[in-house]
């Protein structure tokens, strides 16, 4: 077995104790910033004290066995709920400190002293459990979304140059790993093979785990047919285990992984279209299979329209004055957990969709056709993109 880069190594001892500590944290600000406040319900609010630590414990080991072959799935799915529950704890925190707040005021203005904190009290209490028991519908919501089969988005954009028309079919962030497995890849690939597509893109973040434990969910996406082939860029989640062996898998399948190259296909010989693929932006972080924009284009028809597969939308900071015609990208998920895409935004230029960048050149974000941590989607949809190209 082809080792992992060394950076993949560091990450998987590391990761577990930096992740538990970021999360430690978020339990804190939860517990002191929505529990630790006067309330007529205190066999409530000690019930609710408790499930904070449990939940805190839930998700050490979720983080802790992630990879671990011991965990059941059943089990594994319980545990990574436990992210989502804090995440929407802390999002509807905010909310109630904000309206804590206002009410303290109000009651405050209008009340002397000894009256207004016994109100004070009953509105906390009141307002503290109907803002739990709004988190705990966003959680179920969030399960039930998340869990859904993708939603087929369909574009169509006209091409300088295209001699006919193509169907490009794009999956992205797939996320193949403990919750990601062979019947969720099977539902994909029936999905896309109904679009009869000319073309399919995988634009990175396919496998989220070592390429042992992907065997049987990539002999499911094998089943994927295109007329021109399947083609496969790499995401950041892909550098996170043993890269090398996740590229050796994926070429074994048959698809063309493209990692700083270009292709042209062609229909009898003659020229049809480009497809260029860069290889994903954290390899600039691990001196590991960094983006090369240079090697990448080296060669390519100028004539011919050009696909570009990048896995991080702000890809387009790098390309300059490159004559691209569609850039996909994958990465965002489109924020997955609303209000989660705010973050995003601080990172990359758009969360999802289309985006016309200038003249003939556009860019399309894919949600993702997975998901990432917990199976949690809220403001957003799992989403297999068909792209129909047509001669301009």
């Amino acid at each position: 077995m082809t080792h992992s880069p060394h950076y993949a190594r560091k990450r998987t001892y590391l990761f577990p104790f930096l992740a538990t500590l970021v999360f430690l944290l978020f339990h804190l600000l939860v517990y002191w910033g929505l529990l630790v406040t006067s309330s007529p319900f205190v066999g409530v609010q000690n019930a609710l004290k408790i499930f904070i630590c449990l939940n805190f414990l839930a998700t050490a080991c979720y983080i802790f066995f992630r990879q671990s072959p011991i965990i059941p799935q059943w089990l594994y799915l319980l545990l990574s709920i436990s992210v989502g529950v804090i995440f929407s704890l802390f999002v509807f925190m905010i909310f109630y400190q904000f309206l804590a707040l206002l009410g303290r005021w109000i009651i405050s203005s209008e009340q002397v002293s000894q009256v207004s904190n016994g109100k004070e009290n009953i509105y906390l209490g009141y307002l503290q459990l109907i803002i739990i028991a709004l988190s705990m519908i966003y959680v179920i919501y969030g399960i039930y979304k998340g869990r859904a089969r993708p939603f087929l988005q369909k574009i169509t954009l006209p091409i300088p140059h295209l001699k006919i028309p193509l169907k490009v079919i794009q999956l992205s962030d797939i996320h193949i790993g403990k919750l990601m497995q062979k019947p969720h890849i099977c539902q994909i690939v029936q999905m896309v093979n109904e679009q009869k597509p000319d073309i399919i893109v995988l634009t990175g973040d396919i496998i989220d785990t070592y390429a042992h434990n992907a065997c049987a969910a990539l002999q499911a996406l094998k089943d994927l047919q295109a007329v021109y082939g399947v083609y496969y860029v790499l995401g950041n989640h892909e550098y996170f285990y043993d890269t090398p062996n996740i590229i050796e898998q994926i070429q074994t399948l048959g698809f063309h992984t493209l990692i700083n190259q270009n292709i042209t296909i062609s229909q009898d010989n003659t020229p049809l279209i480009t497809i260029i693929g860069l290889a994903d932006l954290m390899g600039e972080r691990m001196d590991y299979l960094p983006p090369d924009i240079h090697q990448a284009f080296d060669g390519i028809n100028t004539s011919l329209p050009t696909i570009l597969l990048s896995h991080q939308p702000k890809i387009i900071k790098k390309l300059q004055d490159k004559a691209i015609n569609l850039i996909l990208s994958g990465h965002t998920h489109g924020g997955q957990l609303s209000p989660f895409g705010l973050a995003v935004l601080l990172d990359q230029p758009f969360l999802m969709g289309l985006h016309k960048l200038c003249e003939d050149q556009y860019l399309y974000i894919n949600q993702g056709t997975g998901f990432w941590g917990p199976p949690m989607r809220v403001g957003t949809r799992a989403e297999i993109t068909s792209i129909q190209l047509l001669p301009k």
